[in-house]
């Protein structure tokens, strides 16, 4: 069974090398030879050097003894030329083998990208349900797997032809020049390659372990940074730490076998020198009884382990190739996937013209993810053309997915859906989805202007109608008053706008198509007041003369249309206009009922940046900081802006060697091992030099001597390397894995005392920190375990070959140390030159990836408008910017290789004709020409890595700079994680009764000073009393919240709680008494227990279940299949929103807070969750001071007092009776929102 099933692994691994060229055109195929005949010359040019060398060596060895002086500088001469010539030949070759190969990858890798792209956004909706394809999924396909291709494209695939050709042509050039020898050496190649392949091997393993668990670590941090407000809130940063510390103890561990594996690796490359001494011997043995001469003899053992050599350096390159194949036929399974339902498929029915008739016919349905549970049974509904039909009913009942249904984003199980009698299936498919318009609950904007975001409704559109669309839907007068107006760019997912302004621009979008079928799913549900009474006229504009089908959770939005149809289980309940359905009094009368007692004021959305607005919630991290022109301002962050600007203090070595002192004896052992590791390599050459003159000895007796003595001395080094290697890299591990957890962890600790503005900043998003932490810290261990050893180590190989040289022959060491910058320069520059224009491109690579990630995250949108083709057309814009640095890459590539090769030859040709001038004036013995030549040809070698890593090093100071900036910066408000425990900063009062008194406060965000939030805003709360705050969107309702849990501090003005002022208080005791239920429920990943447990980290089984049961949520937790150790997902996803919002809640029930408060706490739930909730919220809000932001005013009606705020200010303030009765602002917005 293994053997078969190998067999078909190896067919289609086969297949798979060459399925990455799929795409390749005639240009590519003649890029990809000629980039392989570059290779393939490249490889032999070494070896076809040596035919001459050997006859240098000959003629120097031999010089003087066979009195052809004449002769013997006309062979050198002759000799030396004939490098030149072929430096020259070889520049032209390497110059093909980078050039090529480099052009055609990028070619390839941009058309795999678009074709990729667009079979996605080809696949019907059900594909991205299934977890088969998640965002991520496709996000790495089309960045990381199509890096990859590239990068085997054009640097493995030419590396690995060339590292053969040097393999196979060196075992036959040392058959040509000995092929006694050859046969002899042959069976050690096995001692050249495979221990490298083992540790290779091993080494991925462990590095991918421990990348699983770094990126356990980072999911830790990201969920905690992304909802830092909610971790403060609950005081709960040591429980984070301490869950960051354990995954991080895995890692050192994982960290130390890497050093010890990476040792015996490169440690077993000291092997080449025992088959040395097996060379020397058997060709001395040669030379004395077979008559083989030395030049021969050393060409054969240096083409023989140079081969060998990169046979190791060409098998691991193999594993990227399986990689990237396997990344090649993951994307292209995807492009090959038949959708099931295409929607760019042309076939089908077209009719002439299109009443708009929908009728649904016993329709069953289950979602193709979840094939057990029914969404519709049954589900009959008939809608005449041009006339408005409304779904109600609770959420899950299948309201939506009617309308998915309708757009054949999934096909029926049994049943029909007609248009004008025609079953759509039988109806084209683009054509059909021409006719409709969709406005979703998500608006799912694009990152580009506003005008090619209505454009998305039709293509072809003039301006005009863009103007006319937004003018239908209430849009256009604020779109003319931003800054560029319809060019406005409005920000990944229309971050820049508010709620009610995405939503306006999405229903342009809908109404530019001219729909003869309008669908609308929840378009208001989450808009306040103001915003949705707009949107509301602009929808009533809209479904004028069209066939519209309306969701709606907010009865009062679907009073007026013809039919209203109740969904229950799956099938509908009842059918008929509002009056006729409220004389039933049945269901859809329960539901009105249910709304009129929890009727709303104004919805406010989480952060809405409105040009004029200034609000932001709490919860939401802010959305606008580009909007605003003037980011820094506010005395506070002047110093920490200049200091942003200044470099910190200059970034030192000694300052993170400093961090790393407890590892001392590690470093000095590390420091020790590579010093003497480091001149082991010049004695090796200075050996090999020695071992040729010897070759040339007089007699037989004497050169036995010699070579015994040789053979030892290459012995002792190669058990020597493995030794020294296997002390410097487990040493070096050591201090980098330690480091590298040091610096996480206070890295960590430090960004978990900063206060809440410092997260509002852009540069420190979730996203940013977070790879912050890895990176940086990543950096700093290659810094400290790779980049440090290897630079003590060339340092020492140089400064040794250097002395070496020097004393063995001055003169000759001179000339070859002049000429050495030449060729360090050439590979240095091909080195760092291709890693920066690497780095070049990916940053060119990330805008597209952006715009390919948006496409996918709104498929739905992009699928219903049948506008592939212009997220295409977008990507390919975005891609110019790559195509352009990838040019200038591969003319690079290819100067850079054809100049380093071909140099290395003519400085080669250089010291040879220096070297037989002094041999001809008797100056040197030949063997000091060899010895020199040997000891500073390896070295050069050595300097050019060393000096590759300078691009590092560069990187490793901004690292180092930036990780510092970190560590330095004094939060402005003391966290409530203090590294030193005893510094506790403020005082704990004896008892906390929880009396707020905020007077006359002034408050700006400090992202935007100069836009003041609160004026003199002056609000008392009694201990043990509930207010209520209302008014419309942006007046500063949530920003109050966020400053009694000071995420903020107040500019003018005080906050007090009990008499004593806020800033006094020592903060982590504080906000243990206090909890924050919150539009957005923050659920972390792990289990519901842990979710609860959150607020009392110490809290009991028993506590957790009360808890949870006072926040009416044991019920459904205990239904669930594992209970309270079901898995919530990442943020929460696979749990309702209803059931998220009182996982919430009895995590601040369990904490037991003096001051609660509630940030709309119910706003985005269904009637019927929102009724258990608000139950919840009543029992918990008993004897505690409670602040509610609200705009339901049924949830506010029972409160002890209510204020009205407005601008900043509160305008009025009393029960709900009495400013009733006033008859001012409050009552206008009841009177709104009871119509």
């Amino acid at each position: 069974m293994s053997s078969s099933s190998e067999k078909a692994l190896e067919n289609k691994n086969r297949k798979s090398i060459a399925i990455i060229c799929r795409y390749a055109d005639g240009k590519d195929i003649l890029l990809m030879c000629l980039g392989t005949i570059g290779a393939i010359g490249d490889g032999v040019s070494t070896n076809c050097l040596l035919v001459y060398v050997s006859h240098l060596f000959n003629s120097l060895g031999y010089g003087k003894t066979q009195q052809n002086n004449e002769n013997f500088m006309e062979e050198i001469e002759k000799c030396s030329l004939y490098f030149v010539l072929l430096g020259l030949a070889v520049m032209v070759v390497a110059f093909m083998e980078g050039y090529c190969w480099s052009k055609t990858s990028e070619r390839q890798v941009l058309k795999i990208r678009y074709k990729y792209l667009e079979a996605i956004l080809r696949q019907e909706v059900g594909f991205f349900d299934s977890q088969e394809a998640t965002t991520s999924e496709i996000t790495n396909s089309i960045s990381k797997d199509t890096s990859l291709i590239q990068e085997v494209l054009s640097e493995k695939v030419p590396l690995f032809l060339m590292h053969t050709t040097v393999f196979i042509s060196g075992i036959g050039f040392s058959a040509y020049f000995s092929w006694r020898l050859a046969l002899v050496a042959l069976p050690t190649i096995v001692l050249l390659t495979i221990p490298g392949l083992i540790y290779g091997k091993y080494l991925l393993y462990l590095s991918k372990k421990s990348s699983e668990e770094y990126s356990k670590a980072n999911a830790i941090v990201g969920q905690a940074l992304s909802s830092i407000k909610t971790i403060y809130s609950f005081t709960a940063e040591k429980s984070v730490i301490e869950r960051y510390s354990l995954i991080l103890d895995k890692t050192i561990k994982l960290g130390m076998k890497q050093g010890i594996a990476k040792g015996l690796a490169v440690g077993s490359t000291g092997l080449s020198f025992a088959i040395w001494a097996l060379l020397a011997w058997y060709g001395s043995h040669l030379i004395m009884h077979r008559g083989e001469t030395g030049g021969r003899i050393y060409a054969a053992g240096v083409s023989f382990v140079l081969g060998g050599l990169s046979l190791g350096m060409a098998l691991p390159e193999v594993k990227y190739f399986t990689e990237a194949s396997v990344a090649a036929s993951r994307i292209f399974d995807r492009i090959d996937r038949v959708a099931e339902i295409d929607s760019e498929d042309t076939r089908g029915v077209v009719l002439e013209n299109i009443r708009g008739e929908v009728e649904f016919r016993n329709v069953k349905f289950t979602y193709p993810c979840r094939p057990d549970s029914v969404v519709l049974k049954n589900f009959n509904l008939k809608i005449e053309a041009g006339k408005t039909v409304a779904l109600v009913g609770a959420s899950g009942s299948g309201k939506s997915t009617a309308i998915a249904l309708i757009q054949r984003f999934y096909d029926t199980n049994a049943g029909a859906i007609c248009i004008d009698g025609v079953e759509i299936k039988s109806l084209q498919l683009k054509w059909l989805r021409g006719k409709m318009g969709l406005v979703s609950q998500e608006h799912a904007l694009f990152g580009t202007s506003i005008k090619e975001n209505i454009m998305f409704g039709k293509v072809d559109a003039t301006m005009d109608e863009v103007v006319a669309a937004a003018m239908t839907a209430n849009a256009h007068n604020f779109i003319t008053q931003l800054p560029q107006g319809y060019e406005t760019k409005i920000g990944e997912r229309g971050a820049l706008l508010s709620g009610g302004q995405k939503q306006r621009i999405a229903i342009a979008r809908a109404i530019i198509k001219n729909p003869v079928i309008l669908l609308l799913d929840e378009a208001t549900s989450a808009l306040d007041s103001e915003s949705e009474t707009l949107v509301q006229n602009a929808l009533d504009q809209a479904i004028l003369g069209r066939t519209t089908l309306v969701v709606a959770h907010k009865l009062s939005t679907v009073r007026n249309a013809d039919l209203i149809s109740v969904v229950s289980n799956g099938c509908i309940s009842e059918l008929g206009a509002h009056n006729e359905l409220m004389e039933k009094n049945e269901q859809y009368a329960r539901l009105v009922k249910l709304q009129r007692q929890f009727s709303s004021i104004d919805q406010e959305q989480t952060a809405e940046p409105r040009i004029s607005s200034v609000a932001r919630s709490s919860a939401g991290r802010q959305s606008s900081v580009r909007s605003s022109p003037g980011v820094i301002g506010s005395p506070l962050l002047i110093e920490e802006s200049l200091a942003q600007a200044s470099p910190h203090p200059t970034p030192s070595f000694s300052r993170l060697l400093s961090l790393n002192l407890p590892e001392w004896k590690q470093g000095i052992i590390g420091i020790l091992s590579a010093i003497a590791f480091g001149s082991v390599q010049p004695v090796y050459a200075l050996t090999i030099g020695g071992m040729i003159s010897a070759f040339y000895s007089q007699s037989h007796e004497e050169m036995q001597s010699r070579i015994q003595k040789y053979c030892l001395i290459f012995i002792i080094l190669c058990l020597v390397s493995v030794l020294l290697n296997l002390f410097q890299h487990y040493n070096f591990a050591y201090m980098g894995e330690h480091l590298t957890r040091r610096i996480r962890l206070r890295m960590l600790e430090k960004i978990l005392t900063f206060e809440a503005a410092w997260f509002d900043e852009e540069q420190n998003s979730s996203g940013a920190l977070c790879s912050r932490l890895s990176n940086e810290a990543a950096m700093v261990k290659s810094l400290v375990a790779d980049r440090v050893s290897l630079l003590v180590q060339s340092t020492s190989a140089v400064t040794v070959a250097m002395v070496m040289g020097l004393i063995v022959a001055w003169k000759l060491a001179l000339v070859m140390i002049v000429v050495q910058p030449l060729t360090i320069l050439c590979f240095y520059t091909r080195k760092v030159l291709l890693s920066t224009i690497t780095g070049k491109f990916v940053k060119a690579q990330y805008r597209s990836t952006q715009i390919a990630v948006e496409a996918v995250y709104n498929h739905r949108i992009v699928t219903s408008f049948g506008s592939i083709q212009k997220v295409l057309d977008i990507f390919d814009e975005a891609q110019d910017e790559p195509r352009k640095e990838a040019r200038k890459k591969s003319w690079l590539a290819g100067i850079g290789i054809g100049s380093a090769q071909g140099l290395t030859f003519i400085c080669w040709a250089l010291d040879f004709w220096v070297g037989g001038k002094l041999v001809n004036a008797g100056e040197i013995s030949a063997a000091d020409v060899f010895k020199t030549f040997f000891i500073l040809v390896s070295t050069g070698k050595v300097i050019a890595e060393a000096g590759s890593m300078t691009s590092d090093l560069a990187k490793g100071s901004t690292v180092i700079a930036s990780i510092f900036s970190i560590l330095d910066r004094k939060s402005l408000i003391q966290g409530s994680y203090h590294e030193a425990k005893n510094n506790s900063i403020g005082t704990n009062l004896e008892k906390m009764t929880g009396r707020i008194e905020m007077k006359k406060v002034d408050f700006a965000y400090p992202s935007r000073p100069n836009r003041l939030v609160l004026r003199e805003f002056s609000l008392e709360v009694k201990a043990g009393t509930s207010t209520g705050l209302v008014g419309k969107s942006g007046c500063g309702k949530s920003t109050v919240i966020a400053l009694i849990q000071r995420f903020y501090d107040v500019d003018k003005g005080s906050l007090k709680i009990d008499g004593v002022d806020i800033r006094l208080l020592d903060i982590e005791w504080y906000r243990r008494h206090m909890a924050l239920v919150s539009q957005e429920p923050v659920i972390y990943s792990g289990t519901i227990r842990e979710n609860i447990l959150f607020g009392k980290l110490d809290a009991s089984e028993y506590e957790v279940v009360e808890a949870a049961r006072a926040a009416n949520a044991h019920e459904f937790i205990s239904s669930l299949k594992n209970g309270y150790d079901t898995e919530c997902g990442d943020r929460g996803v696979t749990i309702s929103g209803g059931q998220k919002q009182r996982i919430a809640i009895a995590r601040a029930i369990i904490r037991n807070p003096t001051i609660l408060l509630l940030d709309e706490a119910t706003s985005a739930l269904d009637a019927q969750s929102e009724q258990l909730v608000q139950e919840a919220l009543d029992q918990l809000m008993v004897r505690r001071t409670t602040v509610v932001v609200a705009h339901r005013l049924n949830t506010i009606r029972n409160l002890d007092s209510i204020a009205f705020v407005s601008e900043g200010k509160v305008l009025e303030k009393g029960t709900y009776s009495q400013l009733k009765e006033k008859r001012g602002a409050f009552f206008n917005l009841v009177k709104l929102q009871s119509t």
